[in-house]
Order: structure tokens, then C-alpha cells, then sequence
């Protein structure tokens, strides 16, 4: 499109014109508003000088393995004018984007459904992958067995962030899949954008009611002009099974006091997925799934690798249909491997979402230049990470 220029948003003299596209299309977020979160940013469409599209993004630090955290922006309320759609402007926003942000981030990702749906095949053709599925899991109101817990509210769950990370680490420290987890993260997280957007009460259930915290449900309720008859968990975490259960209890006491569902999203990795059956919850087919597309693939790698020292000796390319690139050049390399495959293997690899010794073995990723022991070499600097979702995350 002639005269088509897509760039970043000039913070903040150009909020209120990135807002006037977004307001147009998503439940609207004022000026005032925007500006409570200076890491946000947008690419912005300008076709002769007046705007026509805008995609906010949200710079955020992103936990692909333990350990290892990488820089983001994560796309939501993507939007273009309705007159100049399908035409290639989301796409040119995406590439500015992409050009912007090379030197802050490693990767564009975002929340994304529907896979049959055209705004997932945009985020398809934009160089975006699926590197996790959640599915719903809901349980009907009904009667539950009591629990051992208390329910409070927002300042309950603020007052004991502490304890909130001990427990969350000792059930994800294996995980990745979330932003950081540190004192403070709750207070933010729960005073994020999408609770301006849609406003929501924050209901916090602790097992055991008293005493050293074992397990913790953070769920909301929405009210406003966007109240749903339905509790939602936004994040559960305990330090045992046993814990967790009552939690789920205590929740689904809460959801049946109202006659309401409860319900929330989780991966297949989840480890309260077979729990939350046991006590009611159906499970439905793939929901949503977080997509990503590595913007600054060599920074990453270096980011993501387990084993630096496994791979001291080669240079690493990688190779798709769509794209190349050196990933990894050690400070002994000695020889040269390129790594191919499709770009969802690869981005997965990447991401530390690929078992890559069983990918190799089965032809889904091959090597050139391959010599005895490469693969276990690979193995070890790219091994597989479980990634739960936490709905608290959204954006």
C-alpha cells in the first residue's frame, strides 16, 4: 500500500491517537489510564499522515525455564481500521515492530484462541507459532465437600506476598510458562490494564485458614458492564496435592454459594489438571495457546541455553522454509551445524519446548553437518520445560 509508514507510538504525545483506533474496536481505556504503565508501547499504521492502525504491546520480562527470563512484547488489541483491513497492514506493523524492538526483546508473543478463527491465522502468517495449549476446565455449581479454609479479598492476598512466592515456587519451580514470579509481582499484576478494561473483585482463598500457608486460589468475579455469572482462577498454587484440594474446594464452595460455575484455563502440563476433574471439573477441548516469534534469535538462545559448555565448540544455525540465522557462535567453535526444520519445531526449540532428542530421532528436525554426539549436545543445551499458564498473566 502506497504511502503506508508503520512505526512505534511517540510516547506519550501519540497515546490518544493509538487509543482513538483501539477505542474503536475493544472496551475503551482512557489516557490517564495508559499512562499508569510506561512499559507499554504500540506500533502504529499511518497512511498519509492519518492513523488507521495499532497494535499495543506490553514489554514484559517472560519465564521460559527456570532460571532463565527473557525480554517480550506481548501483542493484545491488535486493530485496524475497518476500512483497510485485510490489506496488509497488520502485517507491516508486526515487521515495524519487529525492527523496533530488536535491541529490547527477544520475542513477540501473545495471548491468542480460535484457532479456526482469522484473527489466530493473521498471527499465523505474521510469523507467529503456538508454543503451549490450555484448555477450560469448569465445574457446574453443586454441592463440594468442606474445606479447611478462609476467604478473603485483594488486601488479604497483598498482606502475605511472601509467603504467596514460597508456595508458588514450590509448585512451579520446575516450570516456565509466566511472568517472573517476586514479592511485588501480585500487587502488579493485579492492578494490570485488563483490570481497568474489565473490572473484576478479587476473591483469595488460603488453605488452611490458619497458620503457615500451604496452598492459595486467587480468583476474580467481573462486574460492571462486563459482570459474568462465573468465579474464574486466576492463579492456584500449593506445596502438595492435598493442599491444592482443599483450595479447590474452598473455591467451588464460593462458586456454589452463587450458584455459579468456576472455571479457569490450564495447560496440558498442569499439575492440578487431574485434580480438578476429580472434584467436578470438565475439561474441554484446546482453548487458547500462547504464540511466539523470536525477533532477536542468537540474544535468546544465549538466554535460554541449559548448557553453554555442551555446545562450546560448534556455531549453530538454524533454518526453516521462511527464515535463517546463526544462533549460537561458542567461544572454542571449531566446526559449523545448521539445524532445520519447520518454523513451529524451531521456534518451539527455541522457546525450550521441543524434547529435542526425540524430535531428532524422528526426522522432525534434522542437522547438516552433523557428526557423533551433536544431538546429545543439543539435547543438553535445549532441553524440554513444562509451562503452566496462569490466567493472572493476561493482557
Amino acid at each position: 500500500m502506497e504511502n503506508l509508514v508503520c512505526r512505534e507510538m511517540v510516547w506519550p504525545d501519540e497515546i490518544g491517537t493509538m487509543l482513538s483506533i483501539r477505542n474503536a474496536i475493544f472496551p475503551p481505556i482512557c489516557r490517564e489510564d495508559w499512562l499508569k504503565f510506561p512499559s507499554n508501547t504500540a506500533s502504529m499504521a499511518f497512511l498519509d499522515g492519518i492513523p488507521i492502525g495499532a497494535i499495543p504491546l506490553d514489554q514484559r520480562r517472560f519465564q521460559v525455564a527456570p532460571g532463565k527470563v527473557i525480554d517480550t512484547a506481548f501483542e493484545h488489541a491488535v486493530g485496524t481500521r475497518a476500512d483497510f483491513r485485510s490489506r496488509g497492514v497488520g502485517g507491516a506493523m508486526i515487521d515495524a515492530a519487529r525492527e523496533f524492538l530488536a535491541e529490547r526483546a527477544e520475542a513477540l508473543m501473545v495471548y491468542r484462541g480460535a484457532e479456526r478463527s482469522p484473527g489466530y491465522r493473521f498471527y499465523e502468517r505474521s510469523g507467529h507459532r503456538d508454543l503451549v495449549y490450555m484448555r477450560t476446565l469448569s465445574r457446574p455449581p453443586g454441592e463440594v465437600e468442606p474445606a479447611d479454609v478462609a476467604v478473603g479479598g485483594l488486601d488479604d492476598c497483598l498482606a502475605i506476598q511472601p509467603e504467596l512466592l514460597r508456595v508458588f515456587d514450590a509448585a512451579f519451580g520446575d516450570y516456565g510458562g509466566f511472568r517472573p514470579r517476586a514479592v511485588g509481582y501480585w500487587e502488579m499484576a493485579l492492578a494490570e490494564m485488563i483490570f481497568t478494561v474489565i473490572a473484576q473483585d478479587v476473591l483469595f482463598v488460603r488453605y488452611p485458614a490458619e497458620g503457615e500457608l500451604q496452598a492459595y486460589c486467587i480468583a476474580t468475579v467481573r462486574t460492571g458492564d462486563r459482570a459474568t455469572e462465573q468465579v474464574s482462577i486466576m492463579e492456584i498454587a500449593g506445596t502438595s496435592d492435598d493442599a491444592v484440594r482443599e483450595v479447590l474446594r474452598g473455591v467451588c464452595a464460593e462458586g456454589a454459594a452463587r450458584n455459579w460455575p468456576v472455571s479457569t484455563i490450564a495447560c496440558v502440563d498442569s499439575p492440578w489438571r487431574m485434580l480438578m476433574r476429580e472434584i467436578g471439573f470438565e475439561e474441554g477441548l484446546r482453548h487458547t495457546m500462547i504464540m511466539g516469534r523470536p525477533i532477536a534469535p542468537a540474544r535468546l538462545f544465549a538466554k535460554v541455553c541449559a548448557d553453554l559448555d555442551a555446545v562450546a565448540e560448534l556455531k549453530i544455525n538454524v533454518w526453516s522454509p521462511s527464515y535463517d540465522h546463526t544462533i549460537w557462535e561458542g567461544p572454542e567453535a571449531k566446526r559449523e551445524i545448521t539445524i532445520e526444520g519447520k518454523e513451529l519445531l524451531l521456534n518451539r526449540m527455541l522457546m525450550r519446548r521441543v524434547d529435542v532428542a526425540s524430535a531428532l530421532a524422528s526426522d522432525l528436525l534434522t542437522i547438516a553437518n552433523e557428526e557423533p554426539g551433536d544431538r546429545d549436545r543439543l539435547a543438553a543445551a535445549l532441553p524440554y520445560v513444562p509451562w503452566e499458564y496462569h490466567w493472572i498473566d493476561w493482557t
